[in-house]
């Protein structure tokens, strides 16, 4: 899927950000006269169909258009998060030509697993989907220049296997961050060298420490940030919202990180820390009932 050759790019004027799905033919004429670098939150109605929350749409801008190239998401259950990170994953992959995305998360499978559903569900609905292969285990551009353009995950558990990428475009994706040690990070931050290297990372909010916390806070200024309570996503509906205030306490620790979306202070004095209930938490429920599709 070659791009096509590019004439100096016109003076756009404002785009309304609710239009449906084009089709393959008019996302090539747009992208061949830059109209998703200057609006690269219309790349995804446009090729998949789909509809963007207003705070997707400033973080796909923060993303593309920011100067710092990194975007740290703090967000509510249902908010959409996990499904926007395989949207950017998708349209990074058909928009930079060549491309590497890479995607890491807790070792568990169910992250991963909830990340690579949507991210091929995506695909499959997009004008690009006959020219993009669904594996398993790695997503990529049908031809040639497959094993330098795809989008594959790999384990946070080793931090030196982060250190192994490096690619003029590159997008690193970190899924549920607050759970992947300060170490990957480190790496990370290695692997970051060059100008079309881009860093997005997500997550539910969790004890307040480690460097997903630091994004938000004392190390906010190397970051674009966002901040998304369950409260103000579409995708979650009020007596969703009702059922987790009975369940939690709205003025428990659990309800301000999970639906509030924001880091509660640990307190010693407490029967049970956050980080605890925070497990349990996460054991009771499955991802994909807590992440609106």
């Amino acid at each position: 899927m070659g791009r096509p050759g590019r004439p100096p790019k016109p003076k756009l004027p404002s785009v309304d950000t609710t239009s449906p799905q084009l089709t393959k033919a008019e996302v090539m004429k747009h992208w061949g006269n830059g109209l998703y670098e200057v609006h690269p939150e219309l790349w995804i109605p446009h090729a998949i169909g789909e509809t963007l929350d207003p705070w997707q749409e400033r973080v796909v801008r923060q993303l593309f258009l920011g100067e710092k190239h990194k975007v740290s998401v703090r967000a509510g259950h249902g908010s959409g998060k996990t499904w926007l990170s395989s949207r950017l994953a998708s349209q990074f992959l058909m928009t930079h030509t060549p491309s590497l995305i890479i995607v890491t998360g807790p070792t568990g499978k169910q992250t991963r697993n909830q990340f690579w559903s949507y991210l091929t569900t995506g695909i499959q609905r997009s004008v690009f989907r006959a020219d993009i292969e669904c594996l398993a285990t790695r997503v990529f551009i049908k031809g040639d220049s497959a094993e330098e353009w795809k989008v594959v995950w790999v384990t946070s558990k080793e931090p030196k296997t982060i250190e192994g990428f490096h690619h003029e475009n590159l997008l690193w994706i970190v899924e549920e961050a607050k759970a992947v040690a300060d170490p990957v990070f480190e790496s990370l931050s290695g692997a970051l060298s060059q100008e079309g290297n881009f860093l997005y990372i997500s997550s539910t909010c969790g004890p307040p420490r480690g460097h997903f916390f630091d994004s938000h806070t004392r190390l906010r200024h190397l970051y674009d940030t966002a901040h998304v309570p369950s409260t103000e996503s579409s995708r979650v509906s009020p007596a969703k919202i009702q059922l987790w205030k009975e369940q939690w306490g709205e003025d428990s620790p659990i309800f301000r990180a999970r639906v509030l979306a924001e880091f509660p202070e640990e307190d010693d004095s407490a029967i049970a820390s956050l980080s605890w209930l925070t497990r349990a938490i996460e054991k009771g429920y499955d991802d994909n009932d807590l992440e609106a599709a």
